[in-house]
């Protein structure tokens, strides 16, 4: 029993180890926070030898489109910055490309201070480096991402309750194509509706195939964001797919269809999504590896415009938090994208709980222990099991080490007569371990949960405890190697708590697996110094739960 009960304590140790290796990714580089203040757009220029519009490139002699005509030289334009503001979010659009140059969510802020402004979601300020670059396929034009459009509209809208609103950018090149692109806009939604209008202004027949991208580097930076992916993300044919920066050389592409297309963080998503555009595939390319930027581009079919014709092409875009809620209203394949890995199956179940808890007691602290107690409620019979059973291994310890004695030179005899032993006793040898390792992926289930889900971030419990998903840290204003400017209380009371269990639990009454098991909150303490505080906490009540139930037990079998 007692190389079981090792063995047991072995595994749990290599899981946590293991998970660490390889389901925690490293820790990425991530560019300091850059001001608000961002890169003009380049002002167009007015001498007639220097043309602003873009040259498309001319066709190949085996393509069958006809050479695209130069652009004759447009008027004068300085590019504006539209502003859009809702009771959700501010959007600024450039007329530049007619691209995103910023989205801050108004409900969710940077950092835990109250003055932190609000999360900005464009991390990219060069303006070649914006999202919603709109282009095409075969002959694409670098300059066209760049295109002098106008707006219809002033320089800032806001948007009240009740209200919509369209913001509209069109571009013409003379003799070759009118693109029209129009945001629609409601005020208590993330989702933007988005659509491209292409024109042919020239003479004869053209092909090609729209091109739409997002272009991001990480979302999130700190200290949780590298126990969660953070990256480019795709839905195709309902599966997730999520691209590790690493495992981008060269052009990615992914065959359709493409349910969406993004860019995803811990908490956060930029999301872009087709409608009816099919056939359709996805073309990922890194652009930087010191930043971990990448392009994710949403490819369209191939398209024959005759001269005269228009052809739209529909979007959605989503920018906003990963909650389960707020995706499915915005369109059911968004929930995909919260995404707990191989426990997904449990934590969702959890994450409801959780929610329920919390919409009665508003406060996350206090559903986690609820949820604890529900936890340790269902798992009773298993864990009661557990400790009865180690109770009575350790009252059969006497006879254990005289059967040991007697056929030590004969262990298959000795194997056989402890064996009976058991069976005359009705004692599972292996009944204290089995129901403590059906515990464990409930716990790494609540691990992804609680560094995951948006619900945690700046969730406060009570004192120094204001953001259940970040480790636990007691300001004393002395940076300590390892732990930062903070003690991890919380942490250590895990620690103790989880030795006043172990004190208790029987072992078999063998004085190596004793010292054995008082390592183990040694261990687990270190293991929980960086693990966000909501997880500590479940631990902590956890131990206090498992001490009562010891106490209990002991004074009962007594």
């Amino acid at each position: 029993m007692e190389k079981r009960v090792l063995l047991a304590i072995v595994l749990c140790i290599i899981v946590l180890v293991l998970w660490e290796k390889f389901f925690v990714p490293k820790r990425q580089p991530v560019p300091p926070s850059t001001s608000p203040a961002v890169e003009q757009p380049p002002t167009a220029p007015t001498k007639p030898d220097q043309p602003e519009s873009p040259v498309p490139e001319t066709p190949t002699s085996e393509a069958p489109a006809p050479t695209t005509p130069s652009f004759p030289t447009p008027a004068a334009h300085t590019a504006r910055d539209i502003t859009v503001e809702t009771p959700l979010y501010r959007a600024v659009f450039t007329e530049t490309g007619a691209r995103l140059r910023s989205f801050v969510l108004k409900n969710y802020r940077e950092t835990i201070e109250e003055d932190s402004p609000g999360k900005e979601l464009v991390k990219t300020k060069k303006i070649e480096h914006l999202p919603l670059a709109f282009n095409f396929v075969d002959r694409p034009v670098a300059a066209l991402n760049l295109a002098p459009y106008v707006a219809d509209s002033k320089t800032s809208v806001t948007i009240s309750e009740g209200q919509n609103h369209t913001l509209t950018f069109s571009y013409e090149a003379p003799g070759w194509l009118r693109i029209t692109r129009q945001y629609h806009f409601t005020p208590d939604s993330y989702l933007i509706d988005l659509t491209v209008s292409v024109e042919n202004l020239g003479s004869q027949p053209w092909e090609n195939a729209p091109t739409l991208g997002l272009i991001s580097q990480p979302i999130s930076a700190g200290t949780g964001s590298r126990y969660t992916f953070q990256g480019p993300a795709l839905l195709a044919n309902n599966e997730l797919e999520e691209v590790k920066f690493k495992k981008i050389e060269g052009e990615k592409k992914f065959p359709g269809p493409i349910d969406w297309v993004a860019y995803t963080g811990q908490f956060f998503i930029m999301a872009l999504l087709p409608v009816e555009l099919t056939p359709n595939h996805a073309q990922l390319e890194a652009l930087d590896a010191a930043t971990q930027m990448v392009e994710i581009t949403l490819l369209g079919p191939k398209i024959a415009l005759q001269p005269g014709v228009q052809q739209k092409f529909a979007y959605k875009l989503f920018l906003g938090p990963k909650e389960v809620n707020t995706l499915k209203a915005a369109d059911p394949r968004l929930a995909k994208a919260v995404n707990f890995g191989w426990f997904d199956v449990i934590a969702q179940p959890l994450l409801v709980c959780l929610k329920f808890f919390y919409r009665y007691l508003h406060n996350y602290g206090v559903a986690i222990i609820l949820l604890t107690v529900l936890i340790k409620i269902l798992f009773w019979p298993l864990t009661h099991k557990s400790y009865v059973s180690m109770k009575a291994m350790k009252k059969l310890q006497p006879k254990m080490q005289k059967i040991r004695e007697k056929y030590k030179d004969d262990k298959e005899k000795m194997n056989q007569e402890i064996m009976q032993m058991y069976r005359t006793h009705k004692v599972n040898p292996v009944g204290g371990c089995f129901p403590m390792l059906l515990q464990i992926p409930v716990f790494f289930a609540l691990y992804r949960l609680l560094y995951s889900s948006i619900a945690m971030r700046h969730a406060p419990f009570l004192w120094w405890i204001n953001d259940l998903s970040a480790p636990d840290r007691f300001p004393i204003g002395v940076q300590i190697p390892y732990l930062g400017d903070g003690l991890p209380i919380l942490t250590v009371l895990m620690g103790v708590s989880m030795y006043v269990q172990q004190k208790m639990s029987p072992t078999g009454g063998d004085p190596k697996m004793e010292k054995m098991m008082m390592m183990m909150p040694v261990v687990f303490t270190v293991f929980f110094v960086n693990f966000p505080s909501g997880l500590v906490l479940y631990w902590l009540v956890n131990n206090i739960l498992s001490v009562g139930q010891q106490y209990y037990i002991n004074k009962k079998v007594a």
